[in-house]
């Protein structure tokens, strides 16, 4: 069995570890322009703002070549594919061919900048899996002391507080709608945008941006009520998902402007599967499709392609409830399903109830928590749920997560056995939850 997976991040290399797992005689190829092995955007932020100390420390397991030699895996990195030919079952990379009988398109997404007047490419950056991006904004950041975030993403709020951790003078956050517009409503916001206030972030919301120059050493950044002058301009203003070797192939492109992918990950060519970044997702509220572009989700169609492409379709992806977490200035923000605005755009008629907890483990420092939860009246069950707090979130965000996607009446939910200690972190979640049932009758 010939295996060929193009792009070597999370998803790809997860779908190539199942593959060998599964089929210990599969010659497995996998193919990345890089001259590296990546890592995740998110992780970035961590060696900007000093939390680990260098670039080398994010490279590990399946970031290592030797990880790859010693599974009898070929890696071809700074190795471009230029085309697939799906009549012969073959790629052509760097002018040779390799044939094919599964090939995995992990295709990953690229940073979107914005078509501002004036953008010439210097002292402005953003982040891909490319390590070398990472790279380049650290050695910026190092010999500056202002700077501009532009985008109300989590990688934009990451990347802010990474610089005020580095001490910066001055540290403006330009976003143009919303803060985590795809995962929070601007209830929920508000108590974000206070922790990013009181940490001495400069937020400008909304920020029209009429034109960027170069000025010296500087960016001017002109908006439509004032001029901001910086050291450089870091954009976390989204991604696009990478299709234009999908679309000179023949595949099949979705309404999102993903490659469209079948619940066994395959595309519109059945020995041909699109896993992460690149692919056309779906919820499972409504089945509606999105982009959902996250390592997490990477990684999780990589493992369904990956084992489907060796033991012939035998897991089905059922879709995503868009989990999502992230931790600025101490605080954990953590969301699942729809906003209440999404829900409503969709068509959903929806209750909700927003609850700020108590502090019911003061005596061990415990921190309250802010809770909303939304829910579909029609069927008693929740379609999206938002948290913040200074304690850790992630237990409730996986509660939840698995409640939505099962599709768990609250009735249910509210059962569940818990575990409780006043020594360790407290799961709160009961208590808006009461309340949510209260209001539904």
């Amino acid at each position: 069995m010939e295996v060929c997976i193009i792009g070597a991040g999370d998803g790809g290399s997860t779908a190539a570890i199942q593959i060998r797992r599964l089929a210990s005689d599969a010659q497995i190829d996998i193919f990345s322009k890089r001259v590296s092995l990546g890592c995740p955007p998110c992780e970035m932020p961590l060696v900007i703002g000093g939390a680990v100390a260098t670039w080398e420390e994010l490279i590990r397991g399946f970031r290592q070549n030797s990880f790859w030699e010693k599974r009898n895996v070929t890696l071809h990195l700074n190795t471009e594919v230029a085309n697939i030919v799906r009549e012969e079952k073959c790629i052509i990379a760097d002018g040779k061919k390799y044939s094919y009988d599964k090939l995995i398109l992990a295709l990953g997404a690229t940073p979107v900048m914005p078509a501002f007047p004036g953008l010439d490419g210097k002292n402005e950056f953003s982040l891909s899996t490319d390590m070398a991006d990472g790279v380049a904004l650290s050695s910026a950041v190092a010999q500056s002391n202002e700077a501009a975030v532009v985008g109300g993403g989590f990688i934009g709020l990451e990347i802010a507080a990474a610089l005020e951790a580095r001490g910066y003078s001055k540290v403006y956050l330009l976003v143009r709608r919303g803060i985590l517009r795809s995962y929070l409503d601007e209830d929920v916001a508000e108590k974000v945008k206070d922790v990013l206030t009181q940490n001495e972030i400069e937020l400008i919301l909304p920020a029209k941006i009429e034109n960027v120059a170069t000025k010296g050493s500087k960016k001017c950044i002109t908006l439509s009520d004032r001029e901001v002058d910086v050291d450089f301009i870091f954009f976390g203003t989204g991604a696009k998902p990478n299709v234009e070797l999908a679309q000179k192939a023949g595949l099949e492109i979705g309404k999102t402007g993903a490659i469209r992918a079948n619940q066994f990950l395959q595309t519109s060519d059945p020995d041909i599967y699109a896993i992460g970044d690149c692919m056309e997702n779906w919820d499972v509220v409504t089945d509606s499709k999105r982009r959902h572009q996250l390592a997490a989700n990477a990684i999780r169609t990589g493992y369904i392609a990956g084992r489907n492409a060796a033991s012939g379709n035998q897991l089905t992806y059922e879709g995503t409830v868009m989990p999502f977490v992230t931790k600025v200035f101490g605080h954990q923000i953590g969301a699942i399903g729809f906003t209440e605005r999404e829900a409503q755009e969709k068509g959903l008629e929806t209750v909700s109830v927003a609850v700020d907890t108590p502090r019911l483990r003061e005596r061990f420092n415990g921190r309250p928590a802010c809770y909303k939860l939304i829910a579909d009246p029609k069927t008693k069950t929740l379609v999206g749920a938002q948290i913040v707090s200074e304690e850790i979130v992630s237990g409730t965000v996986d509660k939840l997560a698995v409640a939505i996607a099962s599709r768990m009446p609250l009735a249910k939910l509210v059962q569940i056995d818990s575990c409780y200690s006043p020594h360790v972190q407290e799961d709160q979640f009961a208590v808006p939850l009461h309340r949510l049932i209260d209001k539904l009758g």
